[in-house]
């Protein structure tokens, strides 16, 4: 088994001796524990599932989780080199269709967020427009479809969080094939898990910067005991938030295209190994 992973995928731990039975199938199946890119790709993916529990919300957090799952696949692209890897995917089993369906599901996703983040960029411009302005019309109507956009990026996350839940191993006939799929799903679902918090995150960020748009437009203090602040303080406010939302906007846009890149890369790696065997 994996050093550091609580599998039981692959090769079920239920007892001492079973988990010594795995460590010795895990010797002959892979062609070593410490080859350096196995090695690498565990480390990969520890990383992103450590970001995927994690509670921080900086936009230095989300940057390090986009950066943090372009090195996963890169290193899930130099597992793919190796030849036993190779091997086992050109046999063309279910495995690799589920494999390869995840893949283009992560790539699928991760398309209509670029999108969906150029929609929030273009809002938010407007937002910043009409609240410069104060224009109460026009920030009524961007604010609208900036929570229209939200809503998207919350339907994004939801779709990522039920992916994943297919399980390739049962298609596998030895335990070579068990181990080599058993790493591939856990690249892939750590993938997904990580860009469901990133996805929230952005919306929080969004939901934030709105509310204080939506505060500072209005004059009304709620509740007799409320702190009274002042007009300029609620639009310091505002403007902080939209500020910290239009940093947000930036660094998930360039993360996320070398996300997709690194996506891409992955999928057409393993149909390239798919059109080698044929």
């Amino acid at each position: 088994m994996i050093p550091g992973f609580n599998r039981s995928i692959s090769l079920p731990m239920n007892t001492r001796s079973k988990a010594r039975a795995a460590y010795h199938v895990r010797s002959v199946s892979l062609p070593c524990r410490s080859h350096p890119l196995i090695s690498n790709l565990e480390e990969q993916i520890r990383a992103v599932r450590s970001l995927a529990t994690s509670s921080d919300s900086s936009l230095a957090w989300i940057d390090a989780g986009l950066s943090q799952i372009k090195r996963l696949h890169s290193a899930l692209n130099d597992f793919l080199s190796l030849s036993e890897t190779k091997n086992v995917l050109q046999r063309g089993t279910a495995s690799t269709e589920h494999l390869l369906d995840n893949l283009l599901y992560l790539v699928d996703s991760y398309g209509s967020l670029l999108s969906t983040i150029a929609t929030l960029k273009q809002q938010l411009f407007e937002v910043q427009s009409a609240f410069r302005r104060c224009d109460s019309n026009l920030l009524a109507s961007s604010l609208k479809s900036q929570r229209r956009t939200e809503k998207e990026l919350r339907r994004l996350a939801s779709s990522l969080r039920t992916s994943n839940k297919y399980s390739p191993l049962e298609t596998a006939s030895d335990a070579p094939e068990a181990e080599i799929f058993g790493l591939l799903k856990e690249a892939t679902i750590a993938t997904s898990a990580v860009s469901v918090v990133l996805f929230n995150r952005v919306v929080a960020v969004s939901t934030i910067a709105s509310t204080a748009a939506v505060s500072s437009a209005s004059s009304r203090i709620v509740g007799p005991f409320a702190k009274k602040v002042s007009k300029e303080e609620r639009a310091m406010a505002a403007f902080k938030k939209l500020e910290e939302l239009e940093e947000c906007v930036k660094i998930f846009e360039s993360g996320s295209e070398k996300v997709f890149r690194s996506l891409v890369n992955s999928r057409v790696s393993l149909l390239n190994i798919q059109s080698d065997s044929f």
